[in-house]
Formats: structure tokens, sequence, C-alpha cells
């Protein structure tokens, strides 16, 4: 009637020797995962560094701030003379990134920061942390300085989810 059953028959006999002689497929998937287990400890040692982290930090906020057209003002600055010394502080003493995010969450302290002068207070805390006795002593006299109804302030207060 029809060649159909005649050519099941013939690719059957065909794919039948091709699927046997490829062997184990366990080669390849015990590569596959050691593949993913390197890429895996790579990655993790790429990102657990202290420059990542800060770079991170960095991109983040300057993200946000020119959002608010402030990328030029004096605590966008002092942020970054901050994050510069917690990077060196963290180079000298063998710190991790994880070490790095524990330094600076006083930053991401939604309970603690209310206001301009909070921010200020939690940098000034990070600061005498990492013992840059100057750095504190700037931050301190411009804590008594800034306003609490600053544009660029507010809009970091926001992103906090203060």
């Amino acid at each position: 009637m029809s060649d159909v059953p005649v050519s099941v028959t013939n690719v059957a006999e065909v794919v039948q020797p091709v699927a046997e002689s490829s062997g184990s497929i366990w080669g390849y998937v015990a590569g596959g995962v050691a593949l993913l287990i390197l890429a895996g400890y790579f990655g993790y040692k790429k990102i657990n560094k202290p420059a990542f982290i800060i770079n991170q930090v960095r991109k983040r906020n300057l993200k946000e701030i020119k959002k608010l057209g402030m990328e030029n003002s004096e605590f966008v600055v002092d942020l970054d003379r901050l994050l510069d010394s917690v990077l060196t502080y963290a180079n000298e003493n063998g710190k991790t990134g994880g070490d790095v995010v524990k330094i600076i969450s006083p930053l991401n302290d939604t309970a603690r920061i209310k206001t301009a002068r909070d921010m200020y207070q939690s940098m000034i805390y990070i600061a005498n942390e990492i013992h840059d006795a100057s750095l504190a002593r700037d931050f301190k006299n411009k804590a008594k300085q800034v306003k609490a109804n600053s544009p660029l302030m507010a809009g970091l207060l926001k992103r906090a989810g203060i």
C-alpha cells in the first residue's frame, strides 16, 4: 500500500547504530558540571574583591544622582572621598568584599538615616571605623552645615527607602 513501513525500517536501521556508537553521555554531563563549578568559583573570587564592591556602589549611586542632575555636588565628592578611603583601608588590611559591605552598611541603615545630617553622621562613623580621623573631622564640619531639604539628599534618602 505505502512505503511508510519500509522507510521507517530503513531509518531505524541507520539511527540505531549512530545512537549506540555515541557512547555514554555521563562524560559530557560531568564536564559541564565541572565547567559550571569553575566558572562559579572564579566569578565569586572576582565579586568578592573590595574594588568590585566599591565600583558597584559608585555605579548605583551615580545613576541615581544623574537622575537628579546633581553630578557635581559637594556630597558626591564627599561620598567619593569616603569610598576611596574605604578601598585604601580594605586593600591595606587584606579585607574581602564581604568585609567592605559590612564597613559601608551604615549608609544603608534606614532606621538611623532620616535626614541629610544623619547621612553625614553615618559617613563619620565609617570614617572612624577605618581610622581616617581627618576625613571624619571634615564630615563632622559638613554635617553641621548641611541643609536637610537638599534635593540630592532627598533623592538619596528616597532611594534608600526612607
